[in-house]
């Protein structure tokens, strides 16, 4: 399910990009911060459980930035809100990556890691690996994202195949009788664009409840905050 893997990317507020941008600061960034901001899989480090560092979730932080902005904007001061959305993207991640190790699923193969390395830079648009190169990023920190992210997908795939198809009569209720950002255009100019945007938002829900859910059964820490 190609939409499986999108459906964890970070989605920065424009609040939050357009509160960043009215200040963008021109120098480089901060020395990446050290330190633990979340244990998951258990409330102490060990073999079974995965480590988010600080420095990951101001990464995927800056990537987002980039995805809907510049590169000094990337580069500069990192607002809460979209540190916090990243911490969140980063423990959803990992705890769908725990429950699919729970369950012996196959791990995913290199092309499927390599699609996701893909996706995660396509993602942030094309100077993606010029921030990279600025923050020293190895390429076994992009491999070990793209493995997990990978992992997800796969997951994702197998939980949620045909779960989320809609009939085109259904389609049809759907858009004459729910908000959603086509209001005014008919039906059938808009009926491809709509579909695509339920399935995102139907993907993103299903997502989130998983998480939810395994957040409420999994053993996890969360050491950093960023209210």
């Amino acid at each position: 399910m190609r939409r499986a893997a999108l459906a964890l990317v970070l989605l920065c507020s424009a609040s939050a990009v357009q509160a960043a941008r009215a200040d963008e600061p021109e120098s480089l960034p901060r020395q990446p911060i050290d330190g633990i901001a979340a244990v998951v899989g258990g409330h102490a480090l060990g073999p079974a459980t995965i480590m988010l560092l600080q420095s990951s979730v101001e990464l995927r932080a800056r990537l987002a930035l980039l995805n809907g902005g510049t590169l000094a904007l990337a580069l500069g001061e990192l607002p809460r809100g979209v540190l916090s959305a990243s911490l969140a993207e980063l423990l959803g991640e990992a705890l769908i990556a725990l429950e699919a190790r729970r369950l012996n699923l196959d791990p995913p193969d290199a092309e499927a890691r390599a699609r996701e390395r893909q996706r995660l830079l396509e993602a942030a648009g094309p100077e993606a690996a010029q921030l990279l190169r600025a923050l020293g990023v190895t390429e076994r920190e992009l491999s070990v994202w793209a493995e997990r992210r990978a992992v997800v997908s796969g997951f994702l795939a197998a939980n949620l195949e045909g779960t989320l198809d809609v009939s085109n009569m259904e389609l049809e209720r759907l858009f004459r009788s729910e908000p959603h950002p086509y209001q005014g255009e008919p039906f059938e100019e808009a009926r491809t664009r709509f579909g695509e945007w339920l399935g995102r938002e139907r993907m993103q829900a299903a997502v989130r409840r998983w998480v939810d859910t395994l957040a409420q059964r999994t053993p996890h820490r969360v050491v950093t905050s960023y209210r």
